[in-house]
């Protein structure tokens, strides 16, 4: 008797799954005339946001955690010598500023 029961419930979850697997997946259909729209982006303001690029020594120190004053003028003494900044994490190239001090202030950084 309990041969037949295990062979029934094989035959069972096999059925099963073979009922699944030909199942077609379920997906919305892709309309082939759509129009896309751009997206619109918006700028986002920030208070405490400092263009790196452009930002006096004073300006960087009283925008960015962690940057005093000589920090804040290291980071202008090298945007003089290499010219602007392309990415935030170039600002870790800077004496004295590490990727700790980069991160906690990614959100207030603006390149242009």
């Amino acid at each position: 008797m309990k041969k037949i029961k295990q062979l029934g419930l094989t035959f069972l979850f096999g059925l099963n799954a073979m009922a699944f697997a030909q199942t077609p997946p379920t997906t919305m259909p892709v309309e082939q005339n759509a129009v896309t729209q751009p997206v619109q982006q918006t700028q986002i303001t920030n208070a405490n946001a400092v263009n790196i690029n452009t930002a006096s020594a004073a300006e960087l120190q009283d925008k960015l955690v962690g940057i005093g004053q000589k920090k804040a003028q290291a980071i202008v003494d090298y945007r003089t010598k290499n010219g602007n900044f392309k990415n935030i994490e170039q600002l870790a190239e800077v004496s004295g500023i590490g990727q700790a001090t980069v991160e906690k202030n990614r959100a207030n950084i603006i390149l242009e």
